[in-house]
């Protein structure tokens, strides 16, 4: 045992050194994936609030396109309305110069 004993200290002290190191090394390693999940995290969350103000932009601007559009259909209406009125009054109008042209005698 006397002969084994120089052989045997080192090999336990190693042993031990090894086993508290090996401990120490899952614990800085754990903290690095906890740093990174952090930072990955925080990267994922800079990037949601940037597409959330981007969503909120389009829909400001979808909104204004449609209060346009619903303006655009409503001078639409109007000018149908009023090449209607047009129309009708150019019709009389021809009818008015059928009229005089016969009393003036000048039958089509």
């Amino acid at each position: 045992m006397q002969e084994l004993s120089p052989y045997l200290i080192p090999l336990v002290t190693a042993l031990i050194a090894w086993f508290g190191s090996r401990a120490k090394t899952k614990r800085e390693l754990k903290s690095m994936e906890l740093d990174n999940e952090i930072k990955t995290s925080s990267y994922y969350q800079g990037v949601l609030d940037d597409m959330s103000m981007r969503l909120a932009q389009a829909v400001k601007e979808i909104m204004a396109l449609e209060d346009r559009y619903r303006q655009l259909m409503v001078m639409n209406s109007e000018l149908l309305i009023e090449m209607k009125k047009l129309k009708d009054s150019n019709s009389d109008l021809i009818e008015e110069i059928r009229k005089f042209k016969q009393l003036n005698g000048k039958e089509k």
